[in-house]
């Protein structure tokens, strides 16, 4: 009980020590002249809080150890006060760790989203071999793959069909595609967090923006003529899977 107490007691404290450091750290860098360019005063404000907010969870851990545990010699206070800043880390380390699974990960599978691809009306088939897709979702990056039935017309326009693993929670998708002797084409895939389950495609939608490689710059809007179209849909992963058939490309299909 009384470790619980010390860790507690040292979590007030922690919390305490991190106000006034603030405070004191605004004051001092005020004193010292330190400038806010490029985020200095910010800076060293923050490092005032942390080392307070350090201290306070130290001395609320040694005064409840102390005057609760009843335990006086420096041996002692040293020994359990180290056991409690332990399981203290191994607490925050657990709870880091749950939130990392079930904030940025899917718990119940990997969805897959398959996508079709429309090109200007009059543009050429590309060869497969010239075509890449990529998923880019925060830091994770994972390739897309073709369907067996890779490409098909309609009408005068050429159709791309395949499909990506989704591995990431997060709301911000960009499907990056790469043809011949184009801009990269740079979709915002819009959907949620954890996407809406369907097992039919939704609608067109205009490319989001492209990026000219061989020239310096941010990207831009797409031209008039310059309609590149997704549709996409995200089946019910949740239930037995039917990996789509890849095309022959050289490359394995996802693993599922």
């Amino acid at each position: 009980m009384i470790y619980l107490i010390a860790f507690l007691a040292g979590a007030v404290g922690a919390g305490l020590g991190c106000v006034a450091g603030f405070a004191l750290g605004g004051v001092l860098a005020g004193v010292f002249g330190i400038s806010g360019f490029e985020g200095g005063a910010g800076y060293f404000t923050a490092s005032i809080g942390i080392l307070a907010g350090f201290i306070g969870l130290i001395a609320g851990i040694v005064l409840a150890l102390r005057y609760k545990g009843g335990y006086r010699g420096f041996i002692a206070l040293a020994g359990r006060t180290i056991a409690v800043l332990i399981a203290a880390a191994a607490m925050v380390t657990a709870g880091a760790l749950v939130r990392l699974a079930t904030v940025e990960h899917f718990s119940d599978g990997n969805p897959t989203l398959e996508f079709e691809i429309r090109l200007p009306a009059g543009m050429p088939a590309p060869e497969r071999r010239t075509i890449d897709f990529e998923m880019q979702a925060g830091s994770q990056r994972s390739g897309g793959q073709f369907n067996s039935e890779w490409m098909r017309r309609e009408q005068n326009r050429v159709v791309l069909s395949g499909f990506v693993p989704l591995y990431t929670r997060t709301s911000s998708r960009i499907l990056v595609v790469t043809l011949p002797d184009q801009p990269k084409l740079l979709f915002q895939i819009g959907l949620s967090a954890t996407p809406k389950k369907s097992e039919d495609y939704g609608k067109w939608q205009m490319v989001s923006f492209l990026h000219d490689t061989k020239q310096d710059g941010a990207p831009r809007n797409p031209r008039q003529d310059e309609n590149f179209e997704i549709r996409l849909k995200v089946p019910d992963w949740t239930r037995p899977y039917v990996q789509p058939t890849c095309a022959p490309s050289g490359r394995e299909c996802p693993a599922k």
